[in-house]
């Protein structure tokens, strides 16, 4: 099971009764205040505090230990050592009895220097939706440009392909959420082809994406096969 820490944008939780009082305005709250950068700071510090404390509850008190705790945007490697530290200061110490710490794989940065992020983390969930925005320098939500947001485009491919295989170059588990896979066929059996160990559905599309994921596993295997015999 994994528990993904909060994620909230600015303007999401203004939009919660009494948010709006608490809440600084941002031009773009997706580039903003949200993930870790809230959690040492004095405005959220005390809720970060609670959401461990839940957590640690759940494993502890009561014994559920295959709880994983997911970190979301999380944006530099400094501050991939920070989240790590400040769990561990409220009861939420990466290895002990067994926890393992997630991060969610959807920023370039991520990417990029995905070998310095597996250091603090034991696996990565590819968030499709943001990873393309940011990849591509797309509103998804802009009617005008929206048209523009391609989670199939050639470059959204190739950052898709660093990201599994570089969580798999660092013996990490890497898996894909989001809309992706599900509204795509196509690339639900290229990740399948690079050897992601698992993609998140929607039930609607549980069965189609099997059957897409077991015929790319199929090829993979014929071409292996294919491949033997010449070798030798």
């Amino acid at each position: 099971m994994i528990v993904r820490l909060s994620d909230f944008k600015t303007n999401e939780y203004a939009k919660l009764m009494g948010g709006a009082g608490f809440e600084p305005r941002e031009a773009n709250p997706m580039l903003g205040f949200r993930g870790p950068s809230r959690y040492a700071h004095p405005a959220y510090a005390p809720g970060f505090a609670l959401e461990c404390a839940a957590l640690r509850r759940v494993r502890d008190e009561m014994g559920l230990t295959n709880l994983c705790v997911m970190v979301p945007f999380c944006r530099r490697v400094e501050e991939a050592r920070r989240v790590i530290d400040a769990m561990a200061e409220r009861g939420l110490q990466r290895g002990e009895n067994g926890l393992q710490i997630y991060v969610m794989c959807e920023i370039p940065n991520n990417v990029i220097q995905i070998d310095a992020f597996s250091a603090f983390f034991d696996g990565f969930s590819i968030g499709s939706n943001d990873l393309t925005q940011l990849t591509l320098g797309v509103d998804r939500d802009s009617e005008i440009v929206a048209f523009d947001f391609d989670k199939r485009d050639p470059g959204m491919l190739e950052m898709l392909r660093l990201a599994v295989a570089g969580a798999r170059r660092n013996g990490r588990h890497v898996g894909i959420c989001g809309e992706a896979p599900a509204n795509y066929p196509e690339i639900a059996s290229f990740l399948a082809r690079q050897g992601i160990d698992s993609i998140s559905v929607n039930p609607s599309s549980l069965l189609k994406t099997m059957t897409v994921v077991r015929q790319a596993e199929e090829e993979v295997e014929r071409e292996k096969a294919s491949i033997a015999p010449a070798q030798a």
